[in-house]
Protein backbone atom coordinates (compact mmCIF):
# COMPACT_ATOMS: atom_id res chain seq x y z
CA UNK A 1 0.00 0.00 0.00
CA UNK A 2 2.59 1.93 0.80
CA UNK A 3 5.05 1.43 -2.30
CA UNK A 4 1.73 2.67 -4.39
CA UNK A 5 1.06 6.12 -2.47
CA UNK A 6 4.56 6.84 -3.34
CA UNK A 7 4.31 5.54 -6.88
CA UNK A 8 1.06 8.07 -6.96
CA UNK A 9 2.87 11.17 -5.52
CA UNK A 10 5.74 10.37 -7.92
CA UNK A 11 3.40 10.30 -11.13
CA UNK A 12 1.23 13.82 -9.33
CA UNK A 13 5.33 15.12 -9.38
CA UNK A 14 5.64 14.74 -12.87
CA UNK A 15 2.89 15.86 -13.98
CA UNK A 16 3.49 19.05 -12.46
CA UNK A 17 6.86 19.29 -13.42
CA UNK A 18 6.62 18.88 -17.55
CA UNK A 19 6.19 21.45 -19.30
CA UNK A 20 3.65 22.28 -21.60
CA UNK A 21 4.63 20.26 -24.49
CA UNK A 22 2.30 22.38 -27.13
CA UNK A 23 4.56 25.56 -26.48
CA UNK A 24 7.33 25.49 -29.50
CA UNK A 25 9.59 27.23 -26.44
CA UNK A 26 9.51 24.98 -23.84
CA UNK A 27 10.73 22.66 -26.13
CA UNK A 28 14.00 22.80 -24.34
CA UNK A 29 13.12 22.83 -21.19
CA UNK A 30 11.25 19.71 -21.63
CA UNK A 31 14.98 17.90 -22.69
CA UNK A 32 16.35 19.23 -19.22
CA UNK A 33 13.79 17.78 -17.60
CA UNK A 34 13.66 14.39 -19.33
CA UNK A 35 17.18 13.82 -18.63
CA UNK A 36 16.63 15.02 -14.79
CA UNK A 37 13.96 12.41 -14.70
CA UNK A 38 14.46 8.80 -12.74
CA UNK A 39 14.33 6.32 -14.58
CA UNK A 40 11.25 4.44 -14.02
CA UNK A 41 9.14 7.73 -14.64
CA UNK A 42 10.05 7.86 -18.31
CA UNK A 43 6.91 5.37 -19.24
CA UNK A 44 4.71 8.37 -17.13
CA UNK A 45 5.95 10.92 -19.22
CA UNK A 46 5.70 9.49 -23.08
CA UNK A 47 2.14 8.90 -22.03
CA UNK A 48 1.75 11.97 -21.12
CA UNK A 49 3.27 13.41 -24.20
CA UNK A 50 0.94 11.43 -26.19
CA UNK A 51 -1.68 12.15 -24.84
CA UNK A 52 -0.86 16.19 -24.78
CA UNK A 53 0.07 15.90 -28.54
CA UNK A 54 -3.66 14.67 -29.30
CA UNK A 55 -4.89 16.93 -27.62
CA UNK A 56 -2.89 19.55 -29.07
CA UNK A 57 -3.49 18.52 -32.63
CA UNK A 58 -7.43 20.10 -32.06
CA UNK A 59 -8.02 23.59 -31.79
CA UNK A 60 -8.95 25.35 -28.63
CA UNK A 61 -12.76 25.86 -28.44
CA UNK A 62 -15.29 27.83 -26.19
CA UNK A 63 -18.81 26.58 -26.48
CA UNK A 64 -17.94 25.09 -29.88
CA UNK A 65 -16.38 27.88 -31.60
CA UNK A 66 -12.99 27.70 -32.70
CA UNK A 67 -10.60 30.33 -31.36
CA UNK A 68 -7.79 29.31 -34.13
CA UNK A 69 -7.47 32.20 -36.71
CA UNK A 70 -7.60 32.67 -40.56
CA UNK A 71 -5.50 33.61 -42.83
CA UNK A 72 -5.09 33.80 -46.76
CA UNK A 73 -2.15 34.92 -49.09
CA UNK A 74 -2.11 34.89 -52.81
CA UNK A 75 -0.73 37.19 -55.26
CA UNK A 76 -0.01 37.21 -58.97
CA UNK A 77 2.55 39.26 -60.86
CA UNK A 78 -0.24 42.44 -60.76
CA UNK A 79 -1.76 41.48 -57.83
CA UNK A 80 -1.64 40.64 -54.04
CA UNK A 81 -4.23 40.45 -51.17
CA UNK A 82 -3.87 39.41 -47.90
CA UNK A 83 -6.38 38.64 -45.43
CA UNK A 84 -6.30 37.88 -41.34
CA UNK A 85 -9.70 37.19 -39.46
CA UNK A 86 -8.84 36.25 -35.41
CA UNK A 87 -11.76 35.25 -33.22
CA UNK A 88 -11.48 37.44 -29.94
CA UNK A 89 -14.49 36.65 -27.64
CA UNK A 90 -17.87 34.60 -28.13
CA UNK A 91 -19.00 36.42 -31.87
CA UNK A 92 -16.42 38.62 -31.87
CA UNK A 93 -13.64 38.95 -35.05
CA UNK A 94 -10.52 41.41 -35.48
CA UNK A 95 -10.27 41.51 -39.50
CA UNK A 96 -7.48 42.54 -41.36
CA UNK A 97 -7.51 43.20 -45.03
CA UNK A 98 -5.07 43.96 -47.90
CA UNK A 99 -5.46 44.66 -51.77
CA UNK A 100 -2.64 46.01 -53.55
CA UNK A 101 -1.43 46.51 -56.94
CA UNK A 102 1.71 48.33 -59.20
CA UNK A 103 -0.53 51.50 -58.73
CA UNK A 104 -2.44 51.36 -55.19
CA UNK A 105 -2.73 49.50 -51.79
CA UNK A 106 -5.67 49.82 -50.33
CA UNK A 107 -6.51 48.14 -46.70
CA UNK A 108 -9.33 47.75 -44.37
CA UNK A 109 -9.57 46.72 -40.55
CA UNK A 110 -12.30 46.27 -37.91
CA UNK A 111 -14.23 44.25 -35.98
CA UNK A 112 -17.55 41.69 -36.58
CA UNK A 113 -19.87 39.84 -34.93
CA UNK A 114 -20.13 36.12 -36.55
CA UNK A 115 -23.77 34.31 -35.99
CA UNK A 116 -24.22 30.70 -36.83
CA UNK A 117 -26.96 28.99 -38.49
CA UNK A 118 -26.82 25.42 -38.94
CA UNK A 119 -24.34 25.04 -41.72
CA UNK A 120 -23.79 29.50 -42.30
CA UNK A 121 -21.90 31.85 -40.56
CA UNK A 122 -22.80 35.72 -41.45
CA UNK A 123 -20.11 38.04 -39.80
CA UNK A 124 -21.11 41.46 -40.71
CA UNK A 125 -18.51 44.41 -39.94
CA UNK A 126 -17.65 48.15 -38.93
CA UNK A 127 -14.28 49.40 -39.59
CA UNK A 128 -11.96 51.57 -41.40
CA UNK A 129 -10.99 51.62 -45.30
CA UNK A 130 -7.16 53.43 -46.16
CA UNK A 131 -5.07 53.29 -48.72
CA UNK A 132 -2.49 55.33 -50.92
CA UNK A 133 -2.18 57.33 -54.03
CA UNK A 134 -4.96 59.40 -53.30
CA UNK A 135 -6.96 56.80 -51.31
CA UNK A 136 -9.67 58.65 -48.90
CA UNK A 137 -9.56 57.13 -45.61
CA UNK A 138 -13.31 56.37 -45.25
CA UNK A 139 -15.28 54.18 -42.50
CA UNK A 140 -16.51 51.16 -44.09
CA UNK A 141 -18.76 48.27 -43.53
CA UNK A 142 -18.24 44.07 -44.62
CA UNK A 143 -19.68 40.85 -44.74
CA UNK A 144 -17.77 37.82 -44.79
CA UNK A 145 -19.77 34.98 -45.34
CA UNK A 146 -19.07 30.83 -45.29
CA UNK A 147 -20.98 27.58 -45.87
CA UNK A 148 -20.36 24.44 -45.27
CA UNK A 149 -22.62 21.34 -46.16
CA UNK A 150 -21.24 18.30 -47.43
CA UNK A 151 -19.11 18.72 -49.91
CA UNK A 152 -20.73 22.00 -50.94
CA UNK A 153 -18.44 24.89 -49.95
CA UNK A 154 -19.04 28.85 -50.49
CA UNK A 155 -17.65 31.93 -48.95
CA UNK A 156 -16.75 35.57 -49.71
CA UNK A 157 -16.14 39.06 -48.61
CA UNK A 158 -17.96 42.27 -49.43
CA UNK A 159 -15.92 45.56 -48.14
CA UNK A 160 -18.13 48.91 -48.91
CA UNK A 161 -16.40 52.17 -48.65
CA UNK A 162 -19.05 55.01 -46.98
CA UNK A 163 -17.43 57.70 -49.31
CA UNK A 164 -16.41 58.48 -52.40
CA UNK A 165 -12.63 58.93 -53.22
CA UNK A 166 -10.81 58.94 -56.19
CA UNK A 167 -10.30 55.73 -58.70
CA UNK A 168 -6.57 54.50 -59.62
CA UNK A 169 -5.28 55.23 -62.83
CA UNK A 170 -5.07 51.82 -63.75
CA UNK A 171 -8.72 51.26 -64.84
CA UNK A 172 -10.64 51.58 -68.02
CA UNK A 173 -11.65 54.78 -69.73
CA UNK A 174 -15.02 55.04 -68.85
CA UNK A 175 -14.28 54.19 -65.01
CA UNK A 176 -11.56 57.54 -65.22
CA UNK A 177 -14.15 59.65 -66.92
CA UNK A 178 -16.19 59.25 -63.58
CA UNK A 179 -13.24 60.96 -61.32
CA UNK A 180 -14.35 59.32 -57.84
CA UNK A 181 -16.25 56.27 -56.79
CA UNK A 182 -17.58 54.77 -53.33
CA UNK A 183 -15.26 51.37 -53.48
CA UNK A 184 -17.07 48.13 -53.08
CA UNK A 185 -14.36 45.31 -52.57
CA UNK A 186 -15.30 41.91 -53.04
CA UNK A 187 -12.43 39.69 -53.23
CA UNK A 188 -12.10 35.53 -52.29
CA UNK A 189 -15.75 34.83 -53.20
CA UNK A 190 -16.11 31.17 -54.85
CA UNK A 191 -18.42 28.62 -54.82
CA UNK A 192 -16.87 25.25 -54.67
CA UNK A 193 -17.50 21.52 -53.94
CA UNK A 194 -14.97 19.47 -52.03
CA UNK A 195 -13.74 15.61 -52.42
CA UNK A 196 -10.89 14.82 -49.65
CA UNK A 197 -8.52 16.94 -49.61
CA UNK A 198 -9.07 18.78 -52.72
CA UNK A 199 -11.79 21.51 -52.89
CA UNK A 200 -12.80 23.15 -57.11
CA UNK A 201 -15.27 25.68 -58.25
CA UNK A 202 -15.90 29.19 -59.62
CA UNK A 203 -14.82 31.88 -58.04
CA UNK A 204 -15.51 35.59 -58.69
CA UNK A 205 -14.45 39.45 -57.81
CA UNK A 206 -14.53 43.02 -57.97
CA UNK A 207 -12.36 45.38 -56.66
CA UNK A 208 -14.00 48.76 -57.70
CA UNK A 209 -11.37 51.89 -56.98
CA UNK A 210 -9.16 49.76 -59.82
CA UNK A 211 -11.56 48.08 -62.31
CA UNK A 212 -14.90 48.72 -63.67
CA UNK A 213 -15.58 45.11 -64.92
CA UNK A 214 -16.28 42.13 -62.45
CA UNK A 215 -13.50 39.08 -62.54
CA UNK A 216 -14.64 35.84 -62.78
CA UNK A 217 -12.73 32.44 -63.27
CA UNK A 218 -11.69 28.93 -61.27
CA UNK A 219 -10.47 28.16 -58.26
CA UNK A 220 -8.76 25.42 -56.69
CA UNK A 221 -7.60 24.28 -52.70
CA UNK A 222 -5.43 21.65 -52.22
CA UNK A 223 -5.20 20.99 -47.92
CA UNK A 224 -1.63 20.08 -47.26
CA UNK A 225 -2.10 19.68 -43.05
CA UNK A 226 -4.72 19.95 -41.07
CA UNK A 227 -4.54 23.87 -40.80
CA UNK A 228 -2.94 24.80 -43.70
CA UNK A 229 -3.72 24.74 -47.97
CA UNK A 230 -2.57 25.96 -51.14
CA UNK A 231 -4.79 27.80 -53.33
CA UNK A 232 -4.54 28.92 -56.62
CA UNK A 233 -7.01 31.51 -59.22
CA UNK A 234 -7.81 31.41 -63.13
CA UNK A 235 -8.97 34.78 -63.17
CA UNK A 236 -10.32 36.42 -66.41
CA UNK A 237 -11.31 38.48 -68.93
CA UNK A 238 -7.55 39.34 -69.06
CA UNK A 239 -6.15 35.81 -67.58
CA UNK A 240 -4.11 36.09 -64.19
CA UNK A 241 -3.10 33.72 -62.52
CA UNK A 242 -2.67 33.78 -58.10
CA UNK A 243 -1.67 31.43 -56.02
CA UNK A 244 -1.06 31.17 -52.43
CA UNK A 245 -1.66 29.51 -49.05
CA UNK A 246 -4.98 29.42 -46.80
CA UNK A 247 -4.02 29.30 -42.85
CA UNK A 248 -7.56 28.01 -41.59
CA UNK A 249 -9.14 25.39 -38.10
CA UNK A 250 -9.07 22.02 -38.94
CA UNK A 251 -11.73 20.49 -40.57
CA UNK A 252 -15.15 19.97 -39.22
CA UNK A 253 -16.45 16.40 -39.31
Amino acid sequence: MAACERTLQQGRSTLHAVPDVRSPCNMLSLLLHIASLHRKNIQLLLILLLASGLSAQEPETVSGITRFPEAEFVASSSFRSAAYVQPLWKGLHFEGDYFGSDENDVGYTGGSWQVRWRGLRLSPGFGVGFGGNGFRTMPAISLRWKYEKHWFVTEGLIVQGLLETQRSSDNTPEGREEGTVRPTITDGDHVSVRWHRLTLGGAWERIQFREVEWKGGGRAAFRILPHLSAVIFVLGPNTEVRGGLILHPAEEK
